[in-house]
């Protein structure tokens, strides 16, 4: 992975924390307690912090500068990149600097051809010919130097060579396999619903229906009994935004894995994309809005997770609505929130005001914020509102319009809440190896530690989901999200949910890591309610319940990726049998196995397996160039 983009050092949230105590408590507290009218507080803090950033530095004190390329900062990253290439074993990871080097080095320069050049020597390494080609061509458009032409004129032939030459190999009548490393090229049987859609939200099964009640608000209910693998939703998200440590590894569009071809934006050094196809698409609808802040956003973010989700969805929003923001604005300030949600919308039908109107009424819980909580929100969205118009095409757009001007700050507030409570994490399944303190764990869970595939979640991506936001938090789930590589996620029944229950998912501290006390407090300060599940109301661990020989013999037929997809059906009709018992309070071993599997199997990257061996190639090979 690369280096991480946040820096505690310039934590806007701890800039806060400072100036809280200092200044903006004694400037904020009283005029908001002596505020009868509960819905003008935000509006007096804005006017208190709009004072003071007037004559405060925030651009010294966070070192907040304008992104740009560097040939100097591409050759430090390039000389990093071939210091791996050289290094037994660590190939792979040399490429991730190689696309440093690409992102932040100037259009046109050697700097730049060179760095194409040294990825088109790890795509021969890897045995990636197509996408070696590809990048020799990259290389040669970035103007390669002439006294290296050679080199990479010999690397070309060869490759062309190989390919002529594997095309001329037998193959025992089964094609040949380019670009094999890349996890779109793998094929997934295919997701679908498990029942009849809903007439207007075809996304979705029509027995899940939205209610309402005073006790927990907005959640899902089935009209129907489901059973353990049904298929309820399978929704695209509204916006996303890829993992800063992923920038040189993933597409920032499709944020699929191709980072043997990642071609760089050309205003920022924190986005690339696996094709100009990618790349017009995200300019077009998001990008061009949040470019010139992305790189200060992800370094200061810090403590609040939710505010660089927040800038995409507000960047989205805008792209949409650029040809009438007025419209917009009237839209938005004769909308009644209470009638609005993801289930009131035709989605057949569905227009880009429609789209975002599903966001817009998301939850921010602003009325139970703390002043200070509310405070420090404002304090971010603030400075980020001056960064867009000082460095983006907001600036042109919102020049001398402080109607425009105030619906981009209202929008930052807005979804800088509204992310963190609504977001969801967007994972892939690594195959990777377990060292000697996971041992245990994984026998004492039904692998045997010698098996051929040990898989691990990782976390590449957050994302908004419209429609399964409005499902309520369990600690111990009935539903877990299955995200697909083609950037949906489904939503599948993980236990058996009778007609008349709720649909519940877990929104990331029902784990077994957290005891009870703390599972509330970061649930309670992060969501603002209090879990009543039935976990939580014993006062224990979320736990899973021990194995009996029955499920140990379906867990240890499930130890690799080819038995997982043989048996799963098998493991499904297990899991179904009337009568089985799902205990409120624990996990089931079953469960556990049921959602790790359909991960491995539809969630699947084939990031950092093992590379091939290679040959001696002299010069074609070589780590520079």
């Amino acid at each position: 992975m690369s280096e991480r983009l946040q820096d505690d050092a310039w934590d806007v949230g701890n800039l806060f924390d400072q100036l809280w105590e200092e200044s903006l408590k004694q400037r904020i507290i009283e005029p908001t307690q002596n505020q009868p009218d509960k819905d003008k507080i935000p509006e007096i803090i804005k006017r208190e912090i709009d004072e003071f950033l007037r004559t405060f530095p925030f651009h010294d004190r966070l070192k907040l500068q304008p992104d740009t390329k560097d040939n100097a900062n591409a050759v430090a990253a390039r000389n990093r990149g071939n210091e791996l290439f050289a290094t037994e074993g660590e190939c792979l990871k040399s490429l991730q600097h190689y696309n440093e080097s690409i992102a932040c080095s100037e259009p046109g320069s050697e700097t730049r051809a060179l760095a194409y050049g040294n990825r088109s020597a790890v795509c021969l390494r890897l045995d990636m010919y197509e996408e070696c080609l590809e990048t020799i061509r990259l290389a040669r458009a970035s103007n390669y130097p002439a006294r290296l032409a050679d080199k990479l004129s010999k690397r070309e032939q060869h490759v062309k060579r190989r390919i002529e030459e594997m095309y001329a190999e037998p193959c025992d009548g089964k094609p040949i396999e380019f670009g094999k490393h890349r996890p779109r090229y793998m094929v997934h049987p295919e997701l679908k619903l498990s029942y009849e859609a809903h007439a207007n939200v075809p996304q979705l099964v029509k027995c899940v229906e939205l209610r309402q009640n005073s006790e927990v608000g907005r959640h899902l209910v089935t009209t129907q009994k489901l059973k353990v693998g049904d298929v309820l939703l399978i929704e695209k998200p509204y916006a996303s935004m890829l993992n800063d440590q992923e920038r040189y590894k993933r597409c920032d569009f499709c944020q699929n894995e191709d980072r043997f071809t990642l071609i760089p934006c050309e205003g920022c050094t924190v986005t690339m994309y696996c094709s100009k196809e990618c790349m017009d698409k995200a300019h077009k609808q998001y990008h061009r809005y949040e470019c010139g802040v992305l790189r200060d956003c992800w370094r200061m973010i810090g403590s609040l997770p939710g505010g660089i989700m927040g800038l995409r969805t507000v960047a989205t929003a805008f792209a949409s609505f650029e040809q009438d923001l007025e419209g917009w604005i009237d839209h938005l300030n004769t909308l009644d929130e209470a009638k609005v949600n993801a289930f009131t919308v035709d989605w057949n039908e569905i227009t880009d005001s429609d789209m975002y109107d599903t966001v817009h009424v998301l939850a921010t819980n602003q009325k139970r914020r703390s002043c200070k909580d509310l405070a420090m929100l404002i304090f971010f969205a603030s400075i980020v509102h001056r960064l867009l118009l000082e460095r983006t095409e907001l600036g042109t757009l919102c020049e001398s319009n402080p109607a425009r001007s105030k619906l981009l700050f209202d929008l930052l507030l807005r979804h800088v809440q509204t992310s963190p409570i609504n977001k969801k994490q967007v994972s892939h399944m690594k195959c990777c190896e377990i060292d000697q303190e996971d041992e245990y764990e994984f026998n004492n869970f039904g692998y045997d530690s010698d098996d051929e595939d040990i898989f691990e979640e990782r976390t590449h991506a957050i994302a908004v989901y419209p429609l399964f936001s409005m499902a309520n938090h369990s600690c111990i789930p009935n539903v877990a999200p299955i995200h697909l590589l083609d950037g949906r996620c489904a939503f599948v029944v993980s236990r058996p949910i009778a007609a008349g229950e709720q649909l519940f998912d877990v929104y990331g501290f029902g784990t077994t890591e957290f005891a009870s006390s703390l599972r509330l407090l970061c649930l309670e300060q992060c969501y603002y309610f209090k879990c009543r599940c039935a976990v939580c109301e014993s006062c224990s661990y979320v736990s899973v319940r021990n194995m009996n020989q029955e499920e140990e013999k379906f867990l240890r037929a499930m130890s690799n990726s080819v038995q997982m997809r043989n048996h799963l059906p098998k493991l499904i009709e297990h899991m179904n049998e009337v009568g089985r018992c799902y205990p409120k309070h624990q996990y089931t071993a079953a469960e556990v196995m049921l959602v790790r599997s359909l991960r491995i199997i539809h969630s699947y990257s084939l990031e950092d397996d093992a590379e091939d061996e290679f040959g001696n190639f002299g010069v074609l090979g070589s780590s520079d160039g």
